[in-house]
């Protein structure tokens, strides 16, 4: 989300917050009926683990860190029902405001999270998401411009259900929809950062785990894949994080809290831009000193298997605002990611049967017509 005022682009969400719009229950498998015949969102199922970060031969064996950190995915995701606040500081570009909110993860897939951006001059901005175990609603405001959005899941769900879609696959689409919960957050982290150190520590009087580390590369910009060379890269600007820290529940694995930050070492990145000869347009006098970003989230007042009712998960009703209804667009993207997954599939059958050929056929190019007898 950006908004656009006097010229100048804000960033309202910013990496956490689009984290953090990705709530609660749908990054588990899908979910059955219940008795009431509405389709239940995944949690109605026993909670799937998500997909496993370290599971690519060429990457290198977790470390310690990385292995609490995959013990803490699996203790969130089983997490039946949770009440949190959750406070987002934001220092990016000059501009320095809070997202706060509440989370809520109740039984039947109901989902509750609801974004207030405060502390930022001129602008007002503002994020609801609620599920109740059959549609998904999303709402957003952005100074005084308002959408509102519903997938309905029962339909989707069942697509998902294709035994032509792997999990993986799967939790493409779940996370695209934007609703998975902490440890949604957990496993993107956990995919993009190299954490490589661990040590122990106290958070609110209670035991956790704090774990250090940066971004998967050599700086701070994500590796190619692997096989195919990549360009040697520079590090990261001071105002894209390039530094997380990540402070673990040692008995839940929640994330209390997480931290990004820029590259505090500013007087060494050039913001000057580059001409068409390869050099540096301006005098070094131009350059811009740019302090470096911090995105620090924090969750408090947690509380697990907490007492909540229907009036826990009000739906949003805001006026004069027009439903738009994505459901059929989520099903063309499950229709194409399946359709892309059987033909792969019959290629790797047709290869293991030998009816591909190794290499391709060379046709010699016909003869000119002055040259046909």
């Amino acid at each position: 989300m950006r908004i656009n005022r006097n010229g100048r682009r804000i960033a309202l969400a910013t990496p956490f917050v689009v984290a953090l719009s990705t709530v609660a229950a749908h990054a588990q498998a899908p979910g059955r009926p219940s008795q009431s015949g509405a389709a239940q969102a995944p949690a109605a199922a026993p909670p799937a683990t998500p997909a496993d970060p370290t599971a690519s031969p060429a990457e290198a064996p977790p470390t310690e860190a990385e292995r609490l950190i995959d013990d803490a995915i699996k203790k969130v995701a089983a997490v039946k029902t949770v009440s949190a606040a959750l406070t987002q500081d934001v220092k990016m570009l000059g501009q320095k405001f809070q997202v706060k909110g509440r989370y809520l993860k109740g039984t039947g897939s109901r989902i509750y999270l609801d974004l207030d951006v405060v502390g930022l001059p001129g602008a007002q901005g503002r994020m609801l998401q609620v599920c109740d175990g059959a549609v998904l609603w999303n709402y957003q405001k952005l100074l005084d411009v308002q959408s509102y959005r519903k997938i309905s899941l029962n339909p989707v769900l069942q697509r998902l259900q294709s035994p032509e879609l792997d999990r993986a696959g799967r939790e493409q689409i779940l996370y695209s929809l934007g609703v998975a919960g902490p440890e949604a957050l957990l496993t993107n982290i956990r995919k993009t950062v190299r954490f490589d150190h661990k040590e122990e520590g106290e958070f609110n009087g209670r035991p956790v785990w704090v774990v250090q580390g940066g971004w998967r590369d050599r700086g701070g910009v994500p590796a190619p894949a692997p096989g195919r060379p990549g360009p040697q890269v520079g590090r990261l600007p001071p105002y894209i994080p390039s530094h997380a820290t990540l402070t673990l529940d040692q008995a839940t694995g929640w994330p209390h809290k997480l931290e990004l930050h820029g590259n505090p070492d500013i007087g060494n990145f050039d913001t000057r831009a580059v001409g068409l000869d390869g050099q540096r347009i301006g005098s070094k006098s131009s350059i811009e000193k740019q302090q470096p970003s911090e995105f620090v989230l924090v969750y408090t007042d947690v509380k697990f298997d907490p007492t909540l009712t229907d009036a826990d998960f009000p739906l949003p009703s805001p006026p004069e605002a027009e439903i738009k209804d994505e459901t059929d667009e989520v099903l063309a993207r499950v229709n194409a990611l399946i359709d892309q997954e059987v033909q792969r599939k019959r290629l790797e059958a047709a290869k293991a049967t030998g009816s591909v050929l190794s290499r391709p056929i060379e046709i010699p190019s016909p003869l000119p017509a002055a040259e046909i007898p």
